[in-house]
């Protein structure tokens, strides 16, 4: 069973297979050709969770995993939720370690798609409803690749070209069929438990009401500031993150995972800071010059030493207190996105005055945040 089934999960990665045999590139033209299975090959992550699933359905994480694969194909706010259970899987994976940082990271997510207080709206949200969306479309995919399966065992050039191989393609469609069976009790079963987890995850959340105003909590802190600012704090924590994490795994060492971290994160800062307005970008880059002797902040080097060397002046440009860093405290700090010293909400009228306001009071809006971000000594 489990060559087969390793076999017929080479057929369906298609292009990710790099080298499939002949016998899996007829079945994989054949099964793609088929109209009622034409949309497989636009899920092939759910294809990747039946293969873990044909291995051990009895793994809860599998079904979970299959479950958020599932709710990405729901219509709008798939990707959204897809991203806000990754977050959630990730921290309940570790065994619920960084409760604060994985809250942080997903109420980020839910406030740069706009959809004003993140707890009011996660705790709202119609999981019942998903559910049977996630079903529907589980459903929808084994039963294509059953019947598509089907079809190709019946087929005149299979029965020719794949001789043993057609057990194969019974056996999977078999155990693809008993896997539609559970799913129909397991998927709804991960997506309950992955919405009470939310729920205890965010019961960890702080208000942060505006006095007078309504219907505010939880909003002052994110979404005052711009998008571009928001899509930044993901990137660090994710990016950054799930590298530090990975390099751990694979048994790195902390100088590597630092040096790795604080390039990832110096790379992050400039992807962002090309997108940045011209104008602002270069208060940024004056400020990080000034406080770290880079433009994209401080080197592991640097860091390392407690002090940067000007490239003009030669002179040291303490970094911090001007006390080096330990690799521990380096791989910290890549995580952190920092900015606590920026004024978001001038930069926020800024943004808006310079779309469709007076050039003076853009202009002032600027000087003023660079006299906040650049004081005079």
């Amino acid at each position: 069973m489990n060559d087969a089934l390793d076999w017929f999960w080479g057929v369906l990665q298609g292009d990710f297979n790099e080298d499939p045999s002949l016998s899996q590139t007829i079945v994989g033209g054949i099964i793609t050709a088929i109209p009622v299975v034409d949309q497989v090959a636009d899920v092939r992550d759910v294809i990747a969770n039946l293969h873990q699933l044909s291995k051990d359905s009895s793994d809860k994480w599998k079904w979970v995993a299959l479950a958020i694969t599932l709710v990405g194909l729901i219509p709008v706010l798939g990707s959204l939720l897809k991203g806000v259970f990754k977050v959630l899987q990730k921290f309940l994976k570790q065994g619920g370690k960084h409760g604060d940082e994985a809250l942080e990271v997903i109420l980020a997510i839910v406030r740069g798609a706009g959809k004003g207080d993140p707890v009011k709206w996660l705790k709202s949200l119609p999981i019942d409803q998903y559910s049977k969306t996630a079903l529907k479309h589980f459903d929808e995919i084994t039963q294509k690749i059953v019947l598509g399966i089907s079809d190709v065992r019946h087929m005149w050039l299979a029965r020719q070209v794949l001789g043993d191989n057609l057990k194969r393609l019974e056996l999977v469609e078999r155990q693809i069929a008993q896997l539609q069976k559970l799913g129909r009790e397991k998927v709804p079963e991960a997506m309950r438990f992955l919405k009470q987890e939310l729920d205890t995850l965010l019961a960890r959340a702080k208000p942060a009401k505006l006095e007078g105003a309504t219907d505010t909590a939880n909003t002052l802190a994110h979404s005052a500031k711009p998008l571009l600012r928001l899509d930044y704090e993901v990137a660090v924590k994710r990016r950054v993150g799930g590298m530090v994490d990975g390099m751990k795994a694979a048994g790195k060492s902390e100088e590597e995972i630092a040096k790795a971290a604080n390039a990832e994160r110096r790379a992050i800062g400039k992807e962002f800071k090309d997108k940045t307005d011209p104008e602002l970008r270069e208060v940024i880059y004056k400020r990080n010059q000034e406080l770290y002797g880079d433009p994209l902040g401080p080197k592991y080097d640097d860091l390392k030493r407690g002090y940067a060397i000007h490239p003009k002046t030669r002179e040291r440009v303490p970094i911090g207190k001007g006390k080096p860093k330990t690799d521990t405290q380096i791989i910290e700090g890549a995580q952190n996105p920092g900015g606590g010293d920026f004024p978001w909400d001038l930069i926020m009228e800024f943004h808006r005055e310079k779309k469709t306001g007076d050039p003076a009071t853009t202009a002032d809006l600027l000087r003023r945040i660079d006299a906040i971000v650049n004081p005079s000594p």
